[in-house]
């Protein structure tokens, strides 16, 4: 699947916002090159925070990351 992390993220929070769950956007800066990354995330019953991401699977740093790429979606923030 080609996707990116801000459709990946913003398309996973508007489901789950019709499901009945709330989450959140989170920005932080990418590992593999000088560009934000966008995760999304749900709050847990402990207060943590479950973060789930769209990653590329050929993750070569890059100084600017291409439009589209494929990946998959990669549970946690490792």
């Amino acid at each position: 699947m080609r996707s990116n992390c801000v459709a990946f993220a913003l398309k996973l929070h508007a489901r789950r916002k019709r499901a009945g769950r709330e989450g959140y956007i989170l920005l932080r800066w990418s590992r593999w090159g000088p560009f934000p990354h966008m995760l999304y995330g749900e709050r847990r019953v402990d207060g943590s925070i479950r973060v789930v991401s769209y990653k590329p699977t050929d993750p070569s740093a890059r100084a600017c990351p291409p439009p589209m790429f494929r990946g998959e979606s990669k549970w946690g923030d490792l």
